[in-house]
């Protein structure tokens, strides 16, 4: 039977105070509402992966899973409030959380949502989409969050060597942030942020330093928005080839998707040392030029172990790589009228052969990173990043934090 894995979020009503959570009474969260859906692509019955499913007005939602499948939990205080399910390029589902503990599956059928392109846009494209593109950087700043913020996340990374599992890491994490989406560059915003382990769960013990580094330098890089080594680089847009691939539709407004292709991959537009070639699809609203999604694609000739930026001496490596490449994808959520990081996924395929006997080798990690709450009042300061993790595994604390399903 197929396998997959459900992105559940379990949250407590979002508050810019995290202690007002905490201190939410016994009788406002004495009943717990569980749902579970699906949600399916009305043309061709295909399920709806990485969905977002939430109650409208507050911090608690889900993601599907590959098959368009999510579950989570809700304090029975909101039982009469209003859930939305919506997805980049379908139509959005509302319905009253009443409604919806009715049946034991909600089927969540949405109607894809694509408009055509008008010629002028076409001839004069190009431009235009630079255009796009610049004023979605000048409106960061009223965009997104400016103030210095926690992120409490939600890590999970897989390693499969030769499609067989090898390691897996669960994790929650908190980010703390000192600028806000201030953008600078890669230097800058690493010195900006830290974080630290919470609880951490794995199927390995660590045998050297290696072992207990984690991806999340990497997933944080990805965070395009706040970083200027990617697409979103007003220096580098004519490096790049530009296409509107169409207008769609995102929770009743309409989206521009670009999709973009690096003319000169470079370190400094790529954040990868060893780039050759890098392209991908944003998602830009046309209401406030907010960027909500960003897809990459990414060919690489090498890489480090230290992270994608850095150099690696060939000489030295017992393994020569013959094929790399590897996809991420970003989203951004809006609360209170600012855009904040939801989620994002990390995938990365290597072929490999070992220098002394050619024996051949393939290596893909999975790595992904769910933010599940935010607090911009009196944040935790964490000035330094915790790049091993060593703590005990607490099993009362993950009984109580499932976030993730696994299931056949």
């Amino acid at each position: 039977m197929q396998k997959f894995r459900l992105l559940l979020v379990m949250l407590c009503a979002f508050s810019l105070t995290v202690f007002s959570q905490e201190n939410e009474s016994k009788e406002d969260n004495s009943d717990i509402i569980r749902i579970v859906g699906k949600l399916t692509n009305k043309q061709n019955n295909e399920p709806i992966p990485f969905a977002n499913v939430g109650v409208i007005g507050s911090y608690i939602g889900a993601a599907s899973n590959l098959d368009g499948i999510f579950e989570f939990k809700i304090p029975g205080k909101y039982n009469e409030r209003m859930i939305q399910a919506s997805a980049v390029g379908f139509s959005t589902f509302t319905a009253k959380v009443s409604e919806c503990t009715q049946v034991d599956t909600l089927e969540i059928i949405l109607t894809p949502k694509n408009y055509n392109i008008g010629e002028v846009e076409v001839m004069a494209e190009s431009l235009v989409l630079q255009k796009r593109i610049k004023t979605a950087l000048e409106k960061i700043p009223e965009n997104y969050l400016q103030t210095p913020f926690n992120y409490d996340v939600y890590y999970r990374s897989e390693k499969f060597e030769n499609d067989k599992l090898n390691r897996l890491r669960e994790a929650a994490v908190r980010i703390y942030d000192d600028k806000g989406y201030q953008r600078a560059d890669a230097y800058q915003v690493f010195k900006e942020r830290g974080y630290r382990f919470l609880q951490v769960r794995k199927n390995f013990e660590p045998a050297s330093l290696a072992d207990g580094s984690t991806f999340l330098d990497e997933l944080l890089e990805m965070d395009i928005v706040r970083s200027r080594g990617n697409v979103l680089n007003g220096n580098h847009i004519s490096f790049y080839d530009l296409k509107l691939d169409q207008i769609t539709e995102y929770e009743n407004d309409s989206i521009w998707v670009i999709s973009y292709k690096s003319k000169r991959p470079m370190l400094s537009n790529t954040g990868d040392y060893y780039a050759k070639s890098y392209s991908g699809k944003l998602y830009i609203k046309t209401k406030d030029y907010a960027v909500i999604k960003n897809e990459t694609h990414v060919v690489a000739t090498n890489y480090s172990p230290q992270g994608r930026s850095f150099y690696v001496n060939e000489n030295r490596q017992k393994w020569q790589p013959l094929k790399i490449e590897y996809d991420f994808s970003v989203t951004y959520k809006q609360h209170s009228g600012r855009y904040y990081l939801s989620y994002v996924t990390y995938k990365r395929h290597h072929e490999l052969k070992e220098k002394e006997t050619g024996i051949p080798k393939s290596l893909d990690i999975n790595t992904e990173m769910l933010i599940t709450k935010i607090n911009t009042e009196n944040p935790e300061i964490i000035e330094k990043r915790a790049y091993y993790e060593n703590m005990p595994f607490d099993k009362k604390f993950w009984d109580s934090y499932n976030i993730i399903f696994d299931g056949e």
